[in-house]
């Protein structure tokens, strides 16, 4: 009998790869979208949509959730609202998406299906501005955005929920993930994919503060591998991992990379914008060597071959719009 899984956000970037994954690695797949019929949910699950099970309505809906969490071995809950500059001018909305939301979700584990496992995805931005590298799970958390605080918000009320209710249930804080569908539109939301549909057009790469800060990129397959474990593997609940890549690289290298991937475009430096300035967190490198010992996991694409699996389906993809 194959594994039950619920993945709410099923049509975003991470939600949509860890449903491939999940279909790949045998489970069956619950899909929870707000409009099965929205242009993005249709692209995001080109391919699979015939294999899930697609369910519309809202993850922070008790009705929808106390339904679908007691026909399921472990939830996925993707549905969230992303950008660190976005949260501070829509801080409710961001509430509302990153807290309430995951809130609604342990109360239907809690009351209908404490068996369930599920897991948080937390971020990186919880951190804040840290003083020592590599981050590890012990690093103190000082956000410096909306976003961060309640991202951790979030994960707070998944430890609490754990230690009090027993409900089974970990975190992992995602660095930067970057992959295949990522969005191409607005730096804020995937650098990665903004930066190669930029240089896909011949045009340039604008790089902050020289492009000198480091990040941690992990790819979204890896991190999907990360997740599957994390719901499968006791050891993981009631704790905290780092869902960190293999290691810093330069905001300016990777651009390097991009334009030696892509073919194509250039790179300038630009000045910060105001409301990026103020929730930069600085350089970020985090530690992954937690997940490797208690959950076996590490990841294993590198960036460059990271990018150019991610160039390779761009590709095909401003070619079949042409």
């Amino acid at each position: 009998m194959s594994r039950r899984a619920l993945v709410l956000g099923a049509a975003g970037f991470l939600g949509s790869h860890l449903c491939r994954h999940l279909l790949e690695s045998g489970w069956t797949v619950t899909a929870l979208v707000r409009d099965a019929r929205a242009p993005y949910v249709v692209r995001r699950l080109a391919g699979i949509a015939h294999d899930l099970r697609l369910v519309e309505g809202g993850a922070g809906d008790e009705g929808v959730l106390d339904r679908l969490v007691a026909d399921c071995d472990a939830v996925f809950p993707f549905a969230g609202r992303s950008g660190a500059t976005r949260s501070m001018t829509a801080p409710l909305l961001d509430l509302a998406a990153n807290g309430a939301s995951q809130l609604a979700l342990l109360e239907s584990l809690r009351r209908h299906a404490p068996h369930v496992r599920t897991v948080f995805p937390g971020s990186r931005l919880q951190y804040g501005r840290v003083l020592e590298l590599p981050v590890v799970e012990e690093t103190p958390t000082a956000p410096v955005s909306v976003y961060g605080v309640h991202k951790a918000l979030g994960e707070s009320y998944h430890l609490l929920y754990a230690r009090v209710y027993g409900v089974q249930t970990c975190s992992l804080r995602i660095s930067n993930p970057y992959g295949p569908g990522q969005d191409r539109a607005d730096q804020a939301f995937g650098v990665v994919g903004t930066f190669l549909a930029t240089a896909a057009r011949g045009e340039t790469l604008r790089l902050y503060g020289g492009g000198h800060q480091l990040r941690d990129y992990v790819y979204v397959r890896d991190l999907c591998r990360l997740f599957e474990l994390a719901v499968t593997r006791p050891e993981a609940i009631g704790d905290v991992f780092n869902a960190s890549g293999r290691g810093g690289t330069s905001l300016r290298e990777m651009a390097e990379t991009v334009l030696d991937v892509v073919g194509s475009g250039s790179i300038a430096d630009a000045p910060w914008p105001d409301d990026a300035a103020a929730v930069e967190t600085g350089d970020y490198v985090g530690s992954a060597a937690k997940a490797a010992r208690v959950l076996g996991w590490q990841p294993a694409v590198s960036l460059q071959d990271g990018l150019a699996l991610t160039w390779a389906e761009l590709r095909t993809d401003l070619a079949g719009t042409r």
